[in-house]
């Protein structure tokens, strides 16, 4: 009897596990929208962008206001403007109650002029690559930037895109002055290290630390006012320079490369990791951070698009890999080069390396 119970269970299991994968085949299916979404993603970006043109948020500062009101204000054409709003509303921009508009805490918090968070400089810098990215199929065609001056900005939005920079990278500041060992660090220098910001977190974290923002003369000015800001002059210093063009200076047992290595070749970052390398003290740490595609390169997806819009962009830039960064830090002489996790949302990778010691 129980042999035979035995057999009974065992024919069943089989004949499950013989269904089980053509019942799977029958379920996979597509979503027929996923054309049109991507087709259409632009939409979403041209009203924000369009909203941020008309200064709206900023406009419905501590109030609200009807599509009415706004139009006679900018001025704008009342219906075209309702379309609008109703448009950023269904995006989670806009709150709407009796044909009033008022801000969302996320736009409050992002999109409104003189938030301690204001990122409307990133949204006016996507904005201005808008008509280059209508030229994608001659950058791929060519191979070659289809703008004349690539990130090209005068004064004022210069500082709008550096303030946009500094609130943007302060969680991630924070995140990394957690992760990264500056234990015995005396001295850290920030490569193109725009608003200081990595310098700021890493410099509160480690009472011993001092550092030093390298940038191009005119992001120093506005670097000068944050860092000012956070009363922390005495501790972050700023040495202008261009790091195409100039030596990194030496005495350092700290150096930061974050977010710059996709708008150049891989000859000019080969170039960038030496001039590190001879900024360093023996023993000194090389701490990268980009947005970095997998091995395989298949993605990130976020990855993947800066790297199209550097090919938009610049002569030589495209999005890398961990493994081709690593590579070549360790062709120029670094050593215990390892991956830091990161936990999600970051959306980097971040890897840290050693100068060897003379004797190594």
């Amino acid at each position: 009897m129980r042999k035979t119970v035995k057999k009974k269970i065992t024919r069943k299991k089989t004949e499950k596990s013989k269904a089980t994968p053509s019942r799977k085949k029958s379920k996979e299916t597509f979503d027929p929208m996923k054309v049109m979404s991507i087709s259409s993603a632009y939409w979403q970006s041209k009203i924000l962008h369009t909203a941020q043109r008309l200064n709206i948020f900023t406009r419905l500062k501590d109030r609200s206001a009807s599509a009415s009101e706004l139009a006679a204000e900018i001025p704008a054409d009342p219906r075209g403007l309702d379309i609008l709003l109703i448009a950023a509303t269904s995006m989670g921009l806009l709150d709407r109650k009796k044909e009033k508009y008022r801000n969302t805490p996320f736009a409050k918090t992002f999109l409104v002029s003189g938030s301690p968070r204001y990122q409307g400089g990133i949204v006016s810098m996507f904005d201005s690559w808008y008509g280059a990215w209508g030229d994608l199929d001659q950058a791929v065609r060519t191979g070659k930037p289809v703008v004349d001056k690539p990130h090209d900005q005068g004064p004022e939005a210069l500082r709008s895109y550096i303030y946009g920079m500094h609130y943007r990278a302060i969680a991630q500041g924070e995140l990394l002055a957690r992760k990264i060992d500056f234990s015995g660090r005396r001295q850290l220098i920030d490569i193109a290290g725009g608003p200081g910001t990595f310098c700021m977190k890493f410099c509160e974290r480690n009472p011993k630390l001092s550092a030093t923002v390298f940038d191009l003369p005119q992001t120093l000015e506005v670097t000068r006012e944050i860092v000012g800001s956070f009363g922390m002059l005495d501790r972050v210093t700023l040495k202008p320079g261009n790091y195409l063009e100039d030596s990194f200076g030496k005495g350092y047992d700290a150096l930061l490369l974050s977010s710059m290595f996709n708008q150049e070749s891989p000859q000019v970052i080969k170039e960038i990791f030496r001039k590190a390398y001879e900024a360093l003290d023996p023993k000194g740490m090389i701490l990268i951070q980009d947005q970095m595609l997998n091995r395989d390169k298949t993605g990130p997806m976020l990855s993947a698009l800066i790297g199209v819009n550097q090919l938009v962009h610049t002569p030589g830039g495209a999005a890398y890999s961990e493994k081709e960064l690593a590579d070549w830090m360790k062709g120029v002489g670094f050593r215990k080069i390892k991956p830091v996790p990161l936990p999600s949302p970051s959306p980097f990778t971040v890897l840290v390396g050693e100068k060897p010691s003379r004797q190594e």
